[in-house]
């Protein structure tokens, strides 16, 4: 099935502005003012990548976004202090994609159209599948196809990379049985991942990781996560030139980082957003971690 990739990762947060300002302080790098969604009930703005973005999103209209799952696990996750809410993954030919799910026992909402709207007047279309309950549950991420290119041009390449950050490398997903759930995503994702003892590990076609994580026991980061939030995902891996200089630069600008249970960099949570970002080396995007 022609999934992807990671396209994008979704952060809720209570307020859009001083999420802006504390991923500025903690990455250096500007992101896109927001675009509103019609039917959605929500806003965003956007810290956009060479090949992918972070997305930070608000509910700005509580009623329209009660008429959609996956706007009501944004407000559950806002009413919860903030959070990652998921991975989106990117598909090509999404109505055969969903069509094909369903046929191999995986029923996921089919697509439904939607469009970001500037607050200059500019749209792009698109349209997303797996967005119903599956996704509200977190029980899985959502897939995205666009109907139109960015609405402006593309900054410049040395922004993109700012701070030596190249973009998204991985994804964690915290689930409550790994055996459950690393059946139904081998199935999303065509294949079946690396197992660990409590992990489960597919490479996507665009290099990037999907990391299913099961709790340890109770008061891991797994755990408190499933407990705060419930599954999906938990944390995000970015791709930088040096982890260590990029923590470094970090720290400098008064923002704590501390050591995952890799020993590679975690970015204070608090800084985030309560989101867990994790600095990885850009030459290991894709391999096993």
């Amino acid at each position: 099935m022609p999934i992807t990739g990671v396209d994008h990762v979704m952060l809720a947060v209570p307020d859009l502005d001083a999420a802006r300002a504390a991923f500025t302080a903690c990455l250096d790098r500007p992101s896109r003012p927001g675009s509103r969604h019609p039917g959605w009930g929500t806003t965003n703005a956007v810290l956009r990548f060479a090949d992918s973005y972070l997305e930070l999103i608000t509910v700005v209209d509580r009623a329209e976004a009660a008429g959609r799952p996956a706007s009501r696990r944004m407000t559950d996750v806002i009413d919860a202090g903030g959070g990652w809410v998921s991975a989106v993954l990117a598909a090509e030919d999404l109505p055969s994609t969903c069509a094909a799910l369903a046929g191999r026992g995986i029923p996921v909402s089919p697509p439904i159209g939607g469009e970001s709207v500037r607050p200059d007047g500019r749209r792009r279309r698109w349209r997303v599948g797996a967005h119903g309950e599956e996704f509200r549950t977190g029980r899985l991420p959502s897939l995205i196809e666009y109907l139109d290119p960015w609405p402006e041009a593309a900054p410049d390449p040395a922004e993109l990379r700012r701070g030596g950050v190249h973009g998204l490398a991985g994804v964690d997903v915290a689930v409550t049985g790994l055996d459950a759930a690393v059946a139904e995503y081998a199935v999303l994702l065509g294949g079946p991942p690396r197992r660990g003892e409590r992990s489960a590990e597919w490479t996507l076609p665009d290099g990037r990781t999907l990391r299913l994580l099961a709790p340890a026991g109770p008061g891991d980061p797994v755990a408190a996560h499933l407990d705060r939030l419930g599954p999906g995902l938990c944390a995000v891996a970015l791709a930088v030139d040096s982890p260590a200089e990029a923590a470094g630069a970090i720290r400098r600008r008064g923002i704590a980082v501390g050591a995952g249970v890799d020993g590679r960099p975690v970015i204070d949570p608090a800084a985030t957003g309560l989101a867990p970002v994790r600095l990885v080396a850009a030459r290991l995007a894709g391999a096993t971690r």
